[in-house]
């Protein structure tokens, strides 16, 4: 039976003196930094769709900083696209949470940018109202690649989510529903004011973000409101960003160490490196939040730190889960442990991949490679190859396939290249056999084991969209793939790996 409403009433005043909430802010230790500003003098200027880890450790402390300016303008309503549970946790703690900085040292800092959370599958219409307003500035979102509903780089017309917002925006399925449905109420509610303008902001890691979900919100306006398409032509702007930090899944460990620090719990405690990269482009159509003075860049060519971002860092973070896996390891960190993982990565970087990279002249492009293996070796940020492993699928179609593409137009070297993506496959069909596959193509990939014992290379290829790059039609190419398939399947990633060295190198 429900408690009586005293107890309940008691039992509540306890819960919020235990945990991490408006009330409890002021106990916190003098090692814990926190807001320098009042949450109820903060407007919600920012409307970001994906609450996540990494948006938790990266976007809203841009932010976050921003309002310990007195910047008061900037707060974040944001909405979990999926879950109810990330909303219900902050709820409890007036959404405030605590980020870690590990390093040598631990850092601690409270954030408060994130002003409430709404769930969209039960608040559409809040949602659609926040568009509405006209504080609102800027919509941004960390929605990770699946979110995107692509195939060969495009929109797909046959997801089914799209398919469902083709036919009706009235409960909205994809980023691009929402959108769509946002921008038709906020051309309702501003287009007899000047005040209507409004930017829309891509934060993953996906090349030209912006222009990607500005061609799936025109494809649906174009179905279900051609007058809100004609107005978003001069008074919106899709724009693209780069964006870099490592930000893991946490531990109950973690969530016990914030505990003690703080004294009080907070469930929705994130970990990140102190390492922090923003780069926007610089094509606001209304108010451009200063995020320059807390650390983030604009430029107007974001493509050129996106492309080395891709090709260097989260490539290398895959090949390293890939590799890890296969070895059994459980952590990036552990695979980077194996000097023939880390020096068979580092080769294919400069050997293969820098050569056929356009890289800015404000990037060092070595120096950037050794900071990438230095952050993915802090052992105290503990990465699992699995998480980073989560819809590979996806991700090696820009982090793997243009290199590869490149290097062959060029004719440069591509050894190292097709061995990773011959272990991507052997990745895939061991996670499948373990039960440890994560990927949203995993159904389309347990069907091509069950029809083909063998697992075809080209097949599994196929499924991660291989048709849309030129390397498929380069015989030489592809009987490398099918050999180092056959060499790691026999002889194991070990010893497979080290005939591509031309160091000596010390398997462990």
């Amino acid at each position: 039976m429900p408690a009586p409403p005293l107890c309940q009433q008691i039992n509540e005043d306890i819960a919020n003196m235990t945990t991490l909430n408006r009330s409890t802010l002021s106990t916190l230790g003098k090692q814990v930094s926190t807001p320098q500003y009042h949450s109820q003098d903060v407007s919600s200027g920012i409307l970001h769709f994906g609450v996540g880890n990494f948006h938790r450790a990266h976007q809203a402390v841009y932010c976050d900083a921003l309002l310990n300016l007195k910047d008061l303008q900037w707060g974040i309503t944001g909405v979990s696209m999926r879950s109810p549970d990330v909303r219900d946790v902050l709820r409890k703690q007036d959404y405030y949470y605590t980020l870690a900085l590990i390093d040598q040292n631990t850092e601690y800092r409270v954030i408060g940018a994130l002003q409430r959370v709404l769930f969209a599958v039960e608040e559409c219409g809040e949602i659609l109202k926040q568009f509405a307003k006209q504080e609102t500035q800027l919509i941004t979102t960390t929605i990770t690649e699946k979110g995107y509903c692509l195939a060969h780089g495009k929109l797909d017309l046959e997801h089914v989510s799209i398919k469902h917002d083709m036919a009706s925006i009235q409960a909205p399925q994809s980023i691009y529903g929402y959108l769509a449905a946002g921008l038709i109420e906020r051309f309702s509610a501003c287009r007899s004011t000047e005040n209507g303008q409004l930017t829309i902001l891509c934060c993953d890691n996906i090349s030209a973000g912006g222009e990607i979900i500005e061609s799936g919100v025109k494809a649906l306006l174009e179905i279900h409101n051609t007058d809100t398409l004609a107005w978003l032509n001069t008074n919106v702007s899709f724009i693209s960003s780069m964006v870099d930090r490592v930000t893991p899944a946490d531990s109950e460990a973690f969530t016990e160490q914030v505990k003690e620090v703080l004294g009080v719990e907070d469930n929705a405690a994130v970990s990140t490196e102190p390492f922090s990269q923003w780069v926007i482009e610089d094509n606001f159509a209304g108010k451009r939040p200063d995020f320059d003075k807390v650390g983030a860049v604009f430029s107007k060519d974001v493509g050129a730190f996106e492309r080395v971002k891709l090709r260097f860092l989260n490539a290398a973070h895959t090949m390293l889960s890939i590799l890890g896996y296969l070895a059994d390891d459980e952590y990036i960190h552990q695979a980077l442990q194996r000097k023939a993982f880390a020096q068979f990565t580092r080769d294919v970087l400069i050997e293969e991949v820098l050569p056929v990279t356009s890289v800015s002249s404000e990037i060092n492009a070595h120096d950037y490679i050794d900071s990438i293996f230095a952050r993915f070796a802090n052992a105290r940020l503990p990465y699992k190859v699995m998480q980073v492993g989560t819809d590979s699928s996806q991700k090696i179609q820009q982090r793997l396939f243009p290199s590869v593409d490149a290097s062959l137009a060029q004719e440069q070297d591509t050894d190292g290249l097709a061995f990773i993506l011959a272990a991507w496959v052997c990745f895939i069909r061991k996670a499948l056999d373990q039960g440890d596959l994560n990927d949203v193509q995993k159904e389309q990939f347990n069907e091509r084991l069950s029809s083909n014992k063998s697992f075809d290379l080209l097949h599994c290829l196929s499924i991660a969209q291989v048709h849309q790059c030129e390397f498929i039609n380069d015989e030489i190419f592809i009987k490398k793939l099918i050999d180092f398939r056959a060499q790691i399947d026999k002889n194991g990633i070990f010893e497979t790996i080290n005939t591509l060295s031309t160091k000596e190198v010390e398997l462990t």
